[in-house]
């Protein structure tokens, strides 16, 4: 029988990648840019947004927005910050594709740079990442009355 992860868990996995990467630290899933002006983030960061999902005959696809930003201290130094954030991005795509996970990353994964003026200088890169798990779909264990 094929086993799968519910949306908490893969949640819980992206939040541990992030916690566990020595560059980033503040970890965050919700939306993105409603958290951006509290006091408590703490840059470097990693913000996760759930952006949508799909059920196919036996998997499901979970597509996450993945944020990797840092404060520019001044405008000058957003190719820099830019950089470093690449580099971080690549890191956890790395993870994501580590074979001993139960779903399946893409071979392309597109980035988006952003650098933002309001409510800090802040610089980075969006990667647009679909996870896909397998999914029983199996009636026989759905509960019911």
């Amino acid at each position: 029988m094929a086993t799968t992860l519910t949306l908490n868990q893969t949640i819980k996995a992206l939040t541990d990648y992030g916690n566990n990467h020595a560059q980033i630290n503040f970890v965050y899933f919700g939306e993105v840019y409603n958290r951006l002006s509290q006091e408590d983030v703490t840059y470097p960061a990693m913000f996760i947004t759930l952006e949508s999902s799909n059920i196919l005959a036996k998997q499901i696809e979970f597509r996450f927005s993945l944020y990797f930003m840092d404060r520019q201290l001044q405008e000058t130094e957003g190719q820099e910050v830019l950089s470093d954030m690449t580099q971080v991005c690549g890191d956890i795509i790395a993870q994501l594709r580590n074979n001993s996970n139960i779903w399946d990353a893409p071979d392309n994964i597109p980035l988006e740079y952003f650098v933002e003026g309001d409510p800090d200088y802040l610089a980075g890169v969006r990667a647009d990442v679909t996870l896909t798990l397998p999914l029983i779909n199996d009636r026989c264990q759905v509960p019911t009355k």
